[in-house]
């Protein structure tokens, strides 16, 4: 389900030439999105691995933190599109 949830999204935001409202739209549901996933790191325990005193992330909290990056893509494609709304 979230793949496919993904693929609308993507679908979405890659409209922007024809409909830039749609992408604003699947723009700032991808940023929840990836907030969403994000907030994984603060409430999984297996995102963190504690050795040695010191923590650090495991294999599956680095694979959120590329969510970091897609948040801030799904942030500025969201305001690019929300620009070319503005001026249709």
């Amino acid at each position: 389900m979230i793949g496919v949830t993904e693929i609308v999204l993507g679908s979405l935001i890659g409209a922007k030439p024809i409909a830039p409202r749609a992408s604003a739209l699947g723009s700032l549901a991808a940023a929840g999105m990836f907030a969403t996933t994000l907030s994984f790191l603060a409430t999984t325990p297996e995102a963190w691995q504690e050795t040695r005193g010191e923590p650090k992330l495991s294999l599956a909290g680095q694979f959120l933190v590329k969510d970091v990056v897609l948040l801030g893509a799904s942030l500025l494609t969201a305001a690019d599109a929300l620009q070319a709304a503005e001026c249709r």
